[in-house]
């Protein structure tokens, strides 16, 4: 089974509720246990739209990135960051090698 990746580029507009996100969207993250890819750090934007932070979970598949997403708790968390920033939210599935 291929792997499923969320891949999220964000903008952050107001740094107390986006930690109050990040908060929520951890402990959401945690019957899911994704494998962080990349984290922010250095960056080159090449094309499109700009944003400063970015970064890649990998989950056991693409079903199981999907049901994260749409977990009530993640869902919750997502209000949170609704207001507090903007972004690019991505769900791809894993090549098969």
């Amino acid at each position: 089974m291929n792997k499923g990746y969320l891949i999220a580029h964000v903008t952050i507009k107001d740094p107390i509720a986006y930690a109050e996100y990040a908060k929520a969207a951890g402990d959401a993250m945690k019957n899911f246990n994704p494998k962080i890819i990349a984290w922010s750090g250095q960056y080159e934007n090449l094309e499109g739209e700009i944003h400063e932070r970015h970064v890649i979970f990998e989950f056991d598949s693409f079903a199981e990135a999907r049901r994260f997403y749409e977990s009530p708790e993640y869902q919750k968390a997502r209000a949170i960051r609704s207001g507090a920033a903007i972004g690019t939210f991505v769900l791809v599935e894993g090549a098969a090698l």
